[in-house]
């Protein structure tokens, strides 16, 4: 039986420090058909020579900077697989990630995202077998890092929001919702966010306006389907939390044919 073809893609800005270590977390992955796109939104460092020299297997696009969402949405048009997966350029996809969340599609009726947990590490820039091994601080955060997504969805609720500078991936996760698209929550942690003092969320004022600009989005949207449920937490301190906030999923019978 053929797998289906898996499309990673990789925004990246000014990121030569991190992105060789990032695509090499996906090369380790052990899965194939694999397509990895790398969307350089407009660097002026030496990103493109790193990523060239990792060889032809990276499909390496250049833009102008247009930000985040519009970088997302180029590596989504570029992009062939019938899941997508999404690492930023400084994080780190945890051995087996691909296996692991495509067989959750086997699990469940009509899946869109499989969505499992994350670990925290603070970037040295030295040993990144350290940073995959280490996993004490595991955590649930709606990070795009984290899903392995339906090429579907994106035909179902459209691409990323461009005037989402920040938080693109909350309005994102807010949209989802809002579409009743199934989530399958699972337990091992998949990817791996490097924290330092280039991250994108470093800047509060920024982060904190780019949320509440999603919140006010979704509450419009909410407001027209007279809907009324409450905010969806972006991170949850429990397993159980995080099922009975986002597994929407339903299991198939176990003979494996759904109703």
């Amino acid at each position: 039986m053929n797998k289906p073809l898996i499309s990673v893609i990789i925004p990246v800005f000014n990121g030569e420090r991190f992105i060789a270590e990032a695509i090499q977390s996906v090369l380790n992955q052990n899965y194939e058909p694999l397509e990895i796109i790398v969307i350089d939104d407009g660097s002026t460092d030496g990103t493109a020579e790193v990523v060239k020299i990792l060889g032809e297997k990276i499909r390496y696009i250049f833009q102008e900077n247009g930000g985040i969402a519009a970088a997302r949405n180029t590596g989504l048009r570029a992009a062939s697989g019938d899941y997508i997966a999404f690492l930023d350029a400084d994080d780190l996809f945890c051995n087996d990630k691909l296996n692991l969340q495509l067989k959750q599609f086997d699990l469940y009726v009509s899946l869109g995202i499989a969505l499992g947990y994350i670990s925290r590490c603070n970037f040295t820039g030295q040993n990144t077998d350290h940073e995959l091994a280490d996993h004490s601080d595991k955590s649930f955060l709606l990070s795009l890092g984290s899903m392995l997504i339906s090429k579907s969805v994106f035909h179902q609720i459209g691409n990323f929001d461009l005037e989402m500078k920040q938080a693109e991936d909350l309005d994102f996760f807010f949209r989802v919702k809002e579409a009743g698209i199934p989530i399958a929550v699972h337990p091992e942690i998949i990817q791996i966010c490097r924290q330092h003092d280039k991250n994108i969320t470093s800047n509060r004022k920024n982060f904190i306006f780019y949320q509440l600009l999603a919140m006010r989005k979704a509450k419009n949207r909410r407001e027209k389907l007279c809907w009324n449920q409450p905010f969806e937490n972006q991170e949850i301190k429990t397993m159980d939390e995080a099922i009975n906030k986002w597994h929407t999923a339903i299991r198939k019978p176990d003979d494996g044919v759904s109703n």
